[in-house]
């Protein structure tokens, strides 16, 4: 098993205003996940490198923030969900290959174009986008 890295570009800025919340957070999260399994067993070299960005002050674009809607504050360990994290229960990732288009089958799209890409998008780079418009 070899590291899991990060793919999405990072926010600026820490994601946990302290010590407190970012334990919190990792115990809800890394502390279950298979990508960060590897650091439990003292192989922090293949271990999950995303919570390294965090430790290192900057939010990860893996991690979608998540507010209480009535209050507006976010929960503590809860606080973001990771789109990478697969809990060790999970069992197998789904396969990344499409099935064979069959025999005489027409097509809309090529697949080649799309296999082993994820379904993420950079909210917060477009919402910035966005806002930043006349």
């Amino acid at each position: 098993m070899s590291a899991k890295l990060p793919t999405a570009t990072p926010r600026d800025g820490s994601p946990f205003s302290n010590g407190t919340e970012g334990y919190a957070w990792m115990a809800n999260w890394c502390d279950r996940c298979i990508h960060d399994k590897p650091a439990r067993q003292d192989r922090y070299e293949d271990a999950c490198q995303i919570v390294v960005l965090a430790l290192c002050g900057q939010t990860p674009g893996e991690w979608l923030e998540q507010r209480d809607p009535e209050t507006g504050l976010r929960p503590l360990g809860d606080a973001y969900h990771c789109i990478e994290f697969r809990d060790e229960g999970d069992g197998p990732p789904p396969p990344t290959e499409p099935e064979p288009t069959p025999p005489g089958q027409g097509e809309l799209f090529p697949m080649e174009d799309y296999v082993g890409t994820r379904m993420f998008a950079d909210v917060v780079a477009e919402a910035k986008a966005v806002e930043t418009c006349p």
